[in-house]
């Protein structure tokens, strides 16, 4: 048998590329390395463990998600994540492609790609300056690529700009103009049948998990947040959810901002209820939650715009790749289920 070597760097390979789900880590270290890498697992995660080296958030993964519990249960059950799950995200992402190359949605793609180019530094800028800003732009730029005029009494907020001083943006709602390209006019919405049950079921086992979740006055063009920063030590993360959307549309958000969580984009939980992935980019983890919403509001009748809301983020095979469909199919499934009933309360909590 083989050293542990090769399946240890495979496995510091993973936790620099991937962070998926400890089940997708154990079928690639079959394909790589053989069956024998099932029973190098563990010692290659506890040399891991002990290399002060490592980065804090490698050694956070390793802690909350590479845990000996979760590496037990994986070698103990089938590595393919739900089939019924995998074929709705194959056809969601096909026809987040075709939609990418339809012309309705051209100008909104363009629209988001623009700001790539503002640096999370400016983006905080302009969140301190209106916390309800959800798109903006230069007044010229709202012209030439909109036709939109800034209002006379828009009030314009500072970023800073290479080879200027400072540069002035506007929000879009300090503008005026032609209609708002498609995706950004229904952003957020869902229609069809829906029983409002589901969703009082959903927010009363957000309360079970330590999430608060509150209604609040967004942007329009914003639906939900989700954030570790809570006040009350009672909580674990805090959701916010746009006061605006009927109950429909407010349960689809409800279900993105929970699958950050429970995927691991938003932070640890000592306590082991879900992951943590932070090295992810900001597409994959909008991919792998607009995924889980797909999932979960389709089965239960809901159609929502995943398909064009993801579109501006499937731009390249690397983006697959990253995303954890095995954590997609338990995170959807177990949505899907605090919509059913009423979960019983935690046990008592365990300490890692």
């Amino acid at each position: 048998m083989r050293s542990t070597t090769q399946t240890e760097a495979i496995v510091r390979d993973w936790i620099a590329r991937r962070q998926g789900s400890t089940a997708e880590l154990i079928g690639e270290l079959e394909q790589r390395v053989g069956w024998e890498a099932r029973l190098q697992l563990l010692e290659a995660l506890d040399k891991l463990r002990g290399d002060k080296s490592l980065a804090p958030a490698a050694r956070k993964y390793l802690i909350y998600t590479l845990n000996a519990a979760s590496v037990r249960e994986a070698l103990a059950e089938g590595l393919d994540p739900n089939a019924e799950h995998q074929s709705s995200l194959d056809d969601l992402f096909a026809r987040s492609k075709l939609f990418r190359n339809s012309s309705r949605f051209a100008q909104a793609v363009e629209f988001l790609s623009r700001f790539r180019d503002y640096s999370p530094f400016n983006n905080m800028l302009v969140y301190l300056q209106n916390p309800m800003t959800t798109y903006f732009a230069t007044a010229k730029h709202w012209k030439t690529a909109f036709g939109r005029t800034v209002k006379d009494e828009a009030r314009g907020m500072i970023i800073l700009a290479p080879r200027t001083p400072v540069l002035v943006v506007y929000d879009i709602e300090d503008t005026t103009g032609p209609a708002l390209p498609h995706k950004l006019d229904v952003f957020g919405r869902a229609a069809g049948p829906f029983d409002p049950a589901v969703f009082q079921r959903t927010l009363e086992n957000c309360r079970r998990e330590k999430i608060d979740v509150e209604r609040k006055p967004m942007g329009r063009l914003s639906g939900g947040f989700a954030t570790m920063r809570v006040s009350d030590s009672r909580w674990k993360m805090r959701v916010g959810l746009s006061d605006q959307l009927d109950d429909a549309s407010a349960y689809a958000a409800l279900c993105h901002e929970v699958a950050h969580i429970f995927l691991g984009h938003v932070g640890p939980d000592k306590d082991g209820w879900w992951p943590f992935r932070s090295n992810l980019t900001n597409g994959v983890a909008e991919i792998e939650a607009e995924s889980v919403t797909h999932i979960v509001c389709s089965r239960g009748g809901l159609r929502t715009h995943s398909a064009e809301y993801l579109s501006s983020f499937l731009e390249d095979n690397e983006d697959l790749d990253a995303i954890s469909l095995d954590l997609v199919s338990r995170a959807a499934g177990r949505i899907e289920d605090m919509g059913r009933r009423l979960l019983p309360p935690r046990e008592k909590e365990t300490k890692s």
